[in-house]
């Protein structure tokens, strides 16, 4: 009997022996999600600082310009959130940076940011200057229209280069003010 016993004595400690080993052999399985954020933050890190235009703003990828309006440089940041348009003028994800169809949104008021304040006074035939680190480029105002929230077709890509801007419409709250140019 004692015999028995100690058999299930040494078998347990045995068991408990591998597994506390196993445990701790075991590779450490961080959280596959965390890691593709990571990976996607830092992908997304790497395409603004190749698109960075400013050595102390990393998150300047352009500027734009209208003269008639009185905007000068207005600095442009990747990302429509409200994070990055309550200090820079927003660049659509998935829309083009310089060739195709370019598609911009600032505030018009109510912010610091508040860029894009006086683009319902512009008019065919306007001109804005789009500047990034590889290129600027002139664009002439082609139509100002108001569209619906859920209007996204205006960020479709084309072949065409132009630019499109977006703001929202005062006291519309269910309408955006969209100004398209065509690359002079």
């Amino acid at each position: 009997m004692k015999k028995k016993i100690l058999i299930y004595v040494l078998i347990v400690i045995m068991v408990v022996s591998l597994l506390s080993l196993a445990f701790l052999l075991k590779p450490k399985n961080n959280n596959t999600n965390d890691n593709q954020l990571e990976e996607i933050k830092t992908i997304e890190q790497q395409v603004v600082e190749v698109l960075s235009i400013e050595e102390k703003d990393k998150n300047v990828i352009g500027y734009i310009s209208i003269e008639k309006i009185g905007l000068n440089k207005a600095p442009i940041a990747d990302g429509t959130d409200n994070k990055t348009i309550g200090k820079y003028v927003g660049h659509f994800e998935n829309t083009s940076y310089l060739d195709g169809n370019v598609c911009l949104c600032s505030h018009n008021r109510g912010s610091k940011a508040a860029y894009f304040g006086e683009i319902k006074n512009l008019v065919k035939g306007d001109i804005i200057t789009y500047i990034t680190k590889y290129e600027t480029k002139h664009y002439e105002v082609q139509e100002v229209k108001k569209i619906e929230e859920t209007d996204f077709s205006v960020l479709e890509q084309t072949e065409e280069n132009k630019i499109t801007l977006i703001t929202c419409v005062e006291n519309q709250s269910n309408l955006r003010l969209c100004v398209v140019g065509t690359e002079k």
